[in-house]
């Protein structure tokens, strides 16, 4: 992965999003994901106010838990398009507990993303899309 498809995203674990053990429920990291995913797009200039007739729904998700996060642990989510083909994108991600200087990796996974119009067909992505996946800033 080159630096300019990688996107770090801080992220602090708040209470309502752990367990009566203090350990992120499991599905919180979905949303991490999608939390990396919007600051990819951001960095980038491809922001949703671009997206009009055009929607990027996830399709398939993929995830591996290595260790719980907690409660106010300082999260480090890295973020990169791992594929482009064809009308979907796969994005990776791993998140890192950050504090006292290590990065200590808690989950991997990955999330494809199809490419469709209001009606739900597939169709190409619009140029300013394809631009930021391709490593360029729109």
């Amino acid at each position: 992965m080159t630096e300019p498809l990688l996107e770090r995203t801080p992220l602090t674990v708040r209470f309502c999003e752990t367990d009566l053990m203090g350990i992120v429920h499991h599905g919180n990291y979905l949303q991490y994901f999608e939390v990396g995913r919007v600051a990819w797009f951001k960095s980038r200039g491809a922001t949703f106010d671009r997206w009009e007739g055009i929607q990027l729904p996830v399709v398939e998700a993929h995830l591996r838990y290595r260790k719980p996060a907690r409660f106010d642990d300082e999260l480090r989510i890295d973020t990169w398009v791992a594929e482009l083909k064809g009308a979907s994108v796969r994005f990776a991600y791993r998140i890192f507990r950050v504090q006292s200087g290590s990065d200590e990796l808690l989950c991997e996974g990955e999330t494809l993303l199809a490419c469709v119009g209001p009606t739900l067909i597939p169709r190409r992505f619009p140029p300013f899309l394809r631009e930021a996946f391709e490593g360029q800033r729109v």
